[in-house]
């Protein structure tokens, strides 16, 4: 579970930043130039670099703020991605029958090779549940687990988020850093930028 689930960094903060998936992968060449792969391990974790970041003294205030909140790395807390926080359409589950749960997950297919990553955190007052492309209005939600009003039939399909109405969810994460390097721009003491200030997921 997330340390600190109340502390959410704000959208006007969460820009101007790096992210995506790191795997973790051991690569060794062999005779003749081939090479073997192995995954380290099993999942991806993503990595959320503000380093790149010019912002004003007000909003380095403010992210310096949250860091001393979180004692650095120390406690985890809640990141929206705004390249990769919404389920729109996902299809969550196809029943086989009687089920009244179902796991919300994001689902990566692109190249015919799935991926999928367990979603924990959904924003609130986002959630749209719907059976069958009928919104399950009674769904309720804990910890990304979806208890439905009833007891699914064999073949019903369960999709979280719509076109209109998609779902919003958060990464849990941590800061990697103990220090925050706070470097004033050479153009203005008004701005600058945080060298320091990354995080990254919290694997569950």
């Amino acid at each position: 579970m997330v340390d600190h689930p109340s502390a959410i960094l704000s959208d006007k903060l969460a820009v101007g930043y790096t992210s995506g998936p790191e795997f973790l992968t051991a690569i060794t060449s062999v005779a003749g130039g081939f090479e073997r792969r192995n995954a380290r391990r099993a999942n991806s974790r993503w990595r959320f670099d503000f380093s790149i970041a010019e912002l004003d003294d007000d909003q380095i205030r403010q992210m310096l703020d949250f860091y001393m909140g979180r004692r650095g790395p120390l406690y985890s807390w809640l990141l929206k991605d705004p390249w990769n926080h919404q389920l729109v359409d996902e299809t969550i589950l196809t029943a086989a029958g009687g089920e009244t749960t179902a796991q919300i997950i994001k689902r990566y297919d692109v190249g015919g090779n799935p991926y999928s990553r367990t979603i924990r955190y959904i924003a609130s007052g986002t959630l749209k549940v719907f059976v069958d492309g009928s919104e399950d209005t009674g769904a309720t939600q804990t910890n990304g687990l979806i208890t439905l009003s009833g007891a699914l039939s064999a073949g019903e399909v369960v999709t979280i988020g719509s076109d209109s109405t998609p779902t919003e969810y958060y990464f849990p994460v941590r800061f990697r850093n103990d220090f925050a390097g706070l470097q004033m721009s050479s153009q203005s003491a008004n701005f600058g930028s945080i060298q320091s200030f990354d995080a990254q997921e919290v694997l569950e």
